[in-house]
């Protein structure tokens, strides 16, 4: 299984850190299907010729000669479908986030407040007109006089081409920044709450998130209003008591499935967030039952 990471693999074996932007002019002339490709920055993809289908864990993209498409950073499977007698052509602008707070910081006041929940998508498509065929020409124009350009020009084309996006449709460009922020949130809680049940550090949860941990609470708290620490706890134990309804379950047993280490330590907890013992829990919910 071959799996690409982006922009990184384009850098050589030399390069021991990756520039805010990377700009590629990119050519093939065999069709391609489903390339496993994992995206370290966002992307803008501006394709020339030939047709490109993006797969997300949640929907499908195609884009045709003549379009581009806004991909933020993630995990996705790539097609790449050649024009008859042709190749696939496209020029590929690679971005961090910082690029991207910088510019939305910057130009705040032309970002409309509120986007409705129909236009969020897992990617925006929008459609090169003249201004972007000819800023397009612009780019292969330079990258053939250097085929790496200055860090100073790479800032200041992805800026010219960002703000044009903007200015063509605000509405639609706020909505990849929301939808970035969904898809961390997300990821976020699919990892939390899918280790529910095991015994598991904030750190370790942080790492498997791809964040700091400082950064890992503080999205946890924006997400749940409390700490990982107390979130976990409580999810936890109303997981037992979940488990304890049923008489084929042993407090002795269930502590396990829940992630402690001890029974003692288990009882203590659950007593303390419920006021009883897992046993005198369970004992009341069966005699309930009958």
């Amino acid at each position: 299984m071959t799996i690409y990471n982006l922009p990184k693999d384009l850098l050589g074996p030399g390069a021991a850190t990756m520039d805010e932007v990377h700009i590629r002019c990119y050519t093939s002339d065999q069709n391609s299907h489903k390339n496993k490709i994992v995206l370290s920055q966002n992307m803008i993809n501006l394709l020339v010729s030939g047709t490109k289908t993006i797969v997300y864990p949640d929907s499908t993209a195609m884009v045709r000669a003549g379009e581009l498409v806004v991909l933020s950073a993630g995990n996705i499977l790539t097609s790449e479908l050649l024009t008859d007698g042709g190749a696939f052509s496209s020029v590929l602008f690679y971005f961090s986030n910082e690029v991207l707070n910088r510019f939305l910081i910057k130009y705040a006041s032309l970002l409309p407040g509120v986007i409705s929940n129909s236009n969020r998508q897992s990617f925006q498509i929008f459609r090169q007109d003249t201004f972007i065929k000819q800023f397009i020409a612009s780019i292969k124009a330079l990258l053939a006089e250097s085929k790496e350009l200055p860090n100073s020009i790479r800032l200041l084309k992805i800026e010219e081409l960002l703000l044009y996006l903007l200015h063509a449709d605000p509405e639609r460009f706020r909505a990849i920044q929301v939808l970035s922020s969904d898809r961390e949130q997300l990821h976020l809680k699919k990892v939390v709450e899918s280790h529910i049940g095991q015994q598991i550090t904030v750190d370790e949860l942080a790492f498997i998130c791809h964040m700091s941990v400082s950064t890992f609470k503080r999205r946890f708290s924006e997400i749940y209003h409390t700490t990982p620490q107390k979130w976990l706890l409580s999810r936890k134990l109303e997981l037992a008591a979940e488990l304890l309804g049923s008489a084929e379950e042993s407090p002795s047993e269930i502590y396990l499935k829940v992630g402690y280490q001890n029974h003692s330590s288990f009882t203590e907890a659950f007593r303390k967030h419920f006021g009883t013992t897992p046993s005198q829990y369970q004992q009341a919910r069966l005699n309930v039952l009958l």
